[in-house]
Protein backbone atom coordinates (compact mmCIF):
# COMPACT_ATOMS: atom_id res chain seq x y z
CA UNK A 1 0.00 0.00 0.00
CA UNK A 2 1.15 3.74 -0.93
CA UNK A 3 2.27 6.31 2.09
CA UNK A 4 -0.45 8.46 0.46
CA UNK A 5 -3.07 5.44 0.97
CA UNK A 6 -1.81 5.37 4.73
CA UNK A 7 -2.61 8.70 5.81
CA UNK A 8 -6.01 8.11 4.07
CA UNK A 9 -7.13 5.64 5.75
CA UNK A 10 -9.96 6.09 8.66
CA UNK A 11 -11.85 4.92 11.78
CA UNK A 12 -15.61 6.61 12.24
CA UNK A 13 -15.96 5.47 16.34
CA UNK A 14 -19.81 5.89 17.20
CA UNK A 15 -21.48 7.43 20.59
CA UNK A 16 -24.66 4.93 21.37
CA UNK A 17 -26.08 3.56 24.19
CA UNK A 18 -25.82 -0.32 25.52
CA UNK A 19 -23.03 -2.44 27.00
CA UNK A 20 -20.39 -2.88 24.35
CA UNK A 21 -18.08 -6.46 23.59
CA UNK A 22 -15.30 -6.21 21.40
CA UNK A 23 -13.84 -9.03 19.90
CA UNK A 24 -11.29 -9.73 17.42
CA UNK A 25 -12.94 -11.95 14.46
CA UNK A 26 -9.67 -12.45 12.21
CA UNK A 27 -5.84 -11.72 11.59
CA UNK A 28 -3.53 -12.12 9.17
CA UNK A 29 0.39 -11.94 9.26
CA UNK A 30 2.53 -12.01 6.61
CA UNK A 31 4.75 -15.70 6.65
CA UNK A 32 7.72 -13.77 4.97
CA UNK A 33 8.27 -11.00 7.29
CA UNK A 34 10.92 -11.48 9.80
CA UNK A 35 11.74 -7.95 10.83
CA UNK A 36 10.75 -7.60 13.91
CA UNK A 37 9.24 -5.15 16.30
CA UNK A 38 9.51 -1.37 14.45
CA UNK A 39 11.79 0.75 16.47
CA UNK A 40 10.09 4.04 15.56
CA UNK A 41 6.11 3.78 15.03
CA UNK A 42 3.41 6.55 13.97
CA UNK A 43 0.30 6.18 14.89
CA UNK A 44 -3.19 7.36 12.50
CA UNK A 45 -6.25 6.79 13.75
CA UNK A 46 -8.39 9.42 11.52
CA UNK A 47 -11.68 11.00 12.33
CA UNK A 48 -13.69 14.22 11.48
CA UNK A 49 -13.73 15.61 14.33
CA UNK A 50 -9.98 16.53 15.44
CA UNK A 51 -10.17 16.20 19.27
CA UNK A 52 -11.28 12.68 18.85
CA UNK A 53 -8.40 11.93 16.87
CA UNK A 54 -5.76 13.66 18.75
CA UNK A 55 -7.76 11.41 22.48
CA UNK A 56 -7.39 8.18 20.18
CA UNK A 57 -3.89 8.38 18.91
CA UNK A 58 -2.57 9.77 22.38
CA UNK A 59 -4.40 6.74 24.41
CA UNK A 60 -2.43 4.50 22.12
CA UNK A 61 1.23 6.08 22.38
CA UNK A 62 -0.13 5.65 26.42
CA UNK A 63 -0.62 2.29 26.03
CA UNK A 64 2.69 1.39 25.21
CA UNK A 65 5.71 1.07 27.65
CA UNK A 66 7.67 4.39 28.96
CA UNK A 67 10.61 4.98 26.61
CA UNK A 68 8.75 3.09 23.53
CA UNK A 69 9.10 5.26 20.32
CA UNK A 70 5.86 6.12 19.36
CA UNK A 71 4.37 9.43 17.99
CA UNK A 72 0.56 10.20 16.94
CA UNK A 73 0.54 11.13 13.49
CA UNK A 74 -1.57 14.53 14.37
CA UNK A 75 1.72 15.83 15.37
CA UNK A 76 3.75 15.31 12.39
CA UNK A 77 1.80 18.06 10.37
CA UNK A 78 1.18 15.79 7.68
CA UNK A 79 -1.51 16.43 5.04
CA UNK A 80 -3.77 13.07 2.85
CA UNK A 81 -3.54 15.79 -0.01
CA UNK A 82 0.33 15.18 -0.05
CA UNK A 83 1.89 13.53 -2.88
CA UNK A 84 2.90 9.77 -1.95
CA UNK A 85 6.72 10.54 -2.63
CA UNK A 86 6.56 13.28 -0.33
CA UNK A 87 5.09 11.36 2.49
CA UNK A 88 7.32 8.73 2.14
CA UNK A 89 10.61 11.43 1.98
CA UNK A 90 9.27 12.84 5.66
CA UNK A 91 8.30 9.80 7.21
CA UNK A 92 11.74 8.33 6.48
CA UNK A 93 13.64 11.61 7.14
CA UNK A 94 11.94 11.59 11.07
CA UNK A 95 13.36 7.44 11.52
CA UNK A 96 9.59 6.17 11.26
CA UNK A 97 9.88 2.29 10.27
CA UNK A 98 6.13 1.19 11.09
CA UNK A 99 2.93 3.10 10.60
CA UNK A 100 -0.20 1.68 13.00
CA UNK A 101 -3.17 2.84 10.58
CA UNK A 102 -7.02 1.98 11.64
CA UNK A 103 -9.64 1.83 9.43
CA UNK A 104 -13.60 1.90 9.66
CA UNK A 105 -14.76 -0.99 6.97
CA UNK A 106 -18.57 -0.73 8.07
CA UNK A 107 -21.18 0.08 10.82
CA UNK A 108 -24.30 -2.25 10.56
CA UNK A 109 -27.50 -1.32 12.33
CA UNK A 110 -30.26 -4.27 13.01
CA UNK A 111 -33.78 -4.46 15.02
CA UNK A 112 -34.06 -7.80 17.05
CA UNK A 113 -37.89 -8.23 18.20
CA UNK A 114 -38.50 -9.75 21.72
CA UNK A 115 -41.90 -11.10 21.29
CA UNK A 116 -44.26 -11.32 24.31
CA UNK A 117 -43.37 -13.80 27.48
CA UNK A 118 -45.43 -15.36 30.02
CA UNK A 119 -43.57 -15.76 33.08
CA UNK A 120 -44.05 -17.00 36.62
CA UNK A 121 -43.73 -14.86 39.59
CA UNK A 122 -41.76 -15.67 42.69
CA UNK A 123 -44.15 -16.56 45.75
CA UNK A 124 -43.99 -13.60 48.21
CA UNK A 125 -44.77 -15.87 51.18
CA UNK A 126 -42.24 -19.24 50.57
CA UNK A 127 -45.11 -21.24 49.61
CA UNK A 128 -43.47 -23.07 47.04
CA UNK A 129 -47.29 -22.77 45.35
CA UNK A 130 -47.10 -24.33 41.93
CA UNK A 131 -49.99 -25.52 39.34
CA UNK A 132 -49.87 -29.26 41.24
CA UNK A 133 -51.37 -27.44 44.75
CA UNK A 134 -54.56 -25.72 44.05
CA UNK A 135 -56.65 -24.98 41.53
CA UNK A 136 -56.26 -22.09 38.41
CA UNK A 137 -58.16 -19.58 40.24
CA UNK A 138 -55.25 -19.76 43.40
CA UNK A 139 -52.52 -20.26 40.79
CA UNK A 140 -53.45 -17.25 38.05
CA UNK A 141 -51.89 -14.14 40.34
CA UNK A 142 -48.56 -16.00 39.75
CA UNK A 143 -48.71 -15.55 35.98
CA UNK A 144 -47.59 -12.34 34.07
CA UNK A 145 -47.08 -11.11 30.85
CA UNK A 146 -44.09 -9.09 29.61
CA UNK A 147 -45.09 -7.14 26.23
CA UNK A 148 -43.40 -7.72 23.03
CA UNK A 149 -40.48 -4.94 22.80
CA UNK A 150 -37.71 -4.36 19.94
CA UNK A 151 -33.82 -4.15 20.41
CA UNK A 152 -31.74 -1.72 18.16
CA UNK A 153 -28.14 -3.05 18.19
CA UNK A 154 -25.33 -1.77 16.31
CA UNK A 155 -22.17 -3.27 15.51
CA UNK A 156 -18.95 -1.46 14.54
CA UNK A 157 -16.03 -3.20 12.75
CA UNK A 158 -12.56 -1.82 12.38
CA UNK A 159 -9.40 -2.85 10.59
CA UNK A 160 -6.11 -2.46 12.24
CA UNK A 161 -2.58 -2.74 10.11
CA UNK A 162 0.48 -2.87 10.86
CA UNK A 163 3.40 -1.60 7.81
CA UNK A 164 7.12 -1.79 7.49
CA UNK A 165 8.10 1.84 6.13
CA UNK A 166 9.37 3.37 4.42
CA UNK A 167 8.49 0.65 1.83
CA UNK A 168 4.39 0.90 2.98
CA UNK A 169 4.31 -3.26 2.80
CA UNK A 170 1.60 -4.55 5.48
CA UNK A 171 2.67 -7.14 7.48
CA UNK A 172 -0.29 -7.55 9.83
CA UNK A 173 -3.90 -7.21 10.24
CA UNK A 174 -6.83 -7.80 12.13
CA UNK A 175 -10.51 -7.07 11.72
CA UNK A 176 -12.26 -6.41 15.36
CA UNK A 177 -16.20 -6.15 15.96
CA UNK A 178 -17.94 -4.01 18.85
CA UNK A 179 -21.44 -4.50 19.40
CA UNK A 180 -23.19 -1.61 21.06
CA UNK A 181 -20.80 0.93 21.97
CA UNK A 182 -21.38 3.32 24.58
CA UNK A 183 -18.82 5.70 23.31
CA UNK A 184 -15.78 6.55 21.19
CA UNK A 185 -13.31 6.21 23.83
CA UNK A 186 -14.77 2.93 24.92
CA UNK A 187 -14.46 1.46 21.65
CA UNK A 188 -10.75 3.12 21.57
CA UNK A 189 -9.52 1.87 25.04
CA UNK A 190 -11.26 -1.85 23.83
CA UNK A 191 -9.55 -2.42 20.72
CA UNK A 192 -6.03 -1.08 22.64
CA UNK A 193 -6.33 -3.50 24.56
CA UNK A 194 -7.41 -6.55 22.07
CA UNK A 195 -5.36 -5.38 18.84
CA UNK A 196 -2.16 -4.17 20.85
CA UNK A 197 -2.49 -7.88 22.86
CA UNK A 198 -2.73 -9.23 19.37
CA UNK A 199 0.71 -7.89 18.27
CA UNK A 200 2.63 -8.85 21.39
CA UNK A 201 1.49 -11.84 20.95
CA UNK A 202 3.36 -11.78 17.52
CA UNK A 203 6.13 -9.68 18.62
CA UNK A 204 5.40 -6.63 16.68
CA UNK A 205 4.64 -4.88 19.74
CA UNK A 206 4.91 -3.79 23.36
CA UNK A 207 2.11 -3.04 25.29
CA UNK A 208 1.41 -1.77 28.88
Amino acid sequence: MKPSRVLILAISLLTVTGCASSSIKSTWRDPQDSGGMPRKLAIFVAVNDDNLRRMAENRVVQSLPPGSSATASYTLELNPTLEAGTVRSRLTAAGFDGALVARLVSVDKSITRVPAQTHFAPDPMFRRFGPRYGPFYSFYPYVYTTPAYTVENTTVVVETSLYRLPEGKPIWSAVSESVNPRSSAQVVDELIKLVGGKLADEGLLQIR
